[in-house]
């Protein structure tokens, strides 16, 4: 059976929202090739709502030179979880999961032939997934700092978790791998 693996970005205080704002003077070489490593083995995208509208209106126009995963994203089958988008059809290869068994539709996809299924971002989907039982795997980058408002990844349940493994690097950025426990 296919793996759900999520990739996220923390602070130490737990805030997973807005990377963007807070984690690029941690990204190296060695942070990015560890987030390059989570796509070896997947050949499907896992997306929520939110996500998608933000990645589908850049991913489609930017390069493997611009952003090494580009053309994985382009390529790659994107399935999209959402109760209010109508169609995915803006973003090549992109599939729109809604309605009243968004669980059984992943269970269905999870045993479908293939690589794993990569989410990224989509904190919401992530913490559902969780939620339900769905999420095997989770790869979280810990920056050094302290950001003091934003999301973070508890979601209103206690979800158990393995440490899988761990390694700081260079930087000080922590990458924590944990296997979830089955529900």
């Amino acid at each position: 059976m296919r793996k759900i693996i999520a990739g996220l970005f923390s602070s130490l205080d737990g805030v997973v929202e807005a990377p963007e704002t807070w984690s690029m003077p941690y990204s190296t070489a060695e942070t990015g090739a560890a987030v390059l490593r989570l796509f070896e083995d997947a050949d499907t995208a896992l997306l929520g709502r939110a996500t998608f509208q933000q990645w589908s209106a850049f991913f489609p126009y930017a390069t493997n030179e611009q952003v090494p995963t580009a053309d994985w994203m382009n390529s790659s089958p994107k399935y999209v979880v959402s109760s209010s988008l109508t169609g995915v059809e803006q973003w090549g290869n992109s599939h729109l999961i809604t309605g009243d068994d968004v669980a059984g539709r992943i269970r269905d996809l999870k045993r479908q032939p293939g690589g794993n299924i990569n989410v990224g971002g989509s904190i919401t989907l992530v913490q559902w997934l969780m939620r339900n039982g769905l999420l095997d795997e989770l790869y979280l980058q810990i920056s050094p700092v302290v950001v003091g408002t934003g999301r973070t990844l508890a979601g209103g349940a206690q979800v158990p978790m393995a440490l899988a493994s761990s390694r700081t690097f260079a930087n000080g950025v922590i990458e924590a791998h944990y296997s979830l426990q089955a529900s």
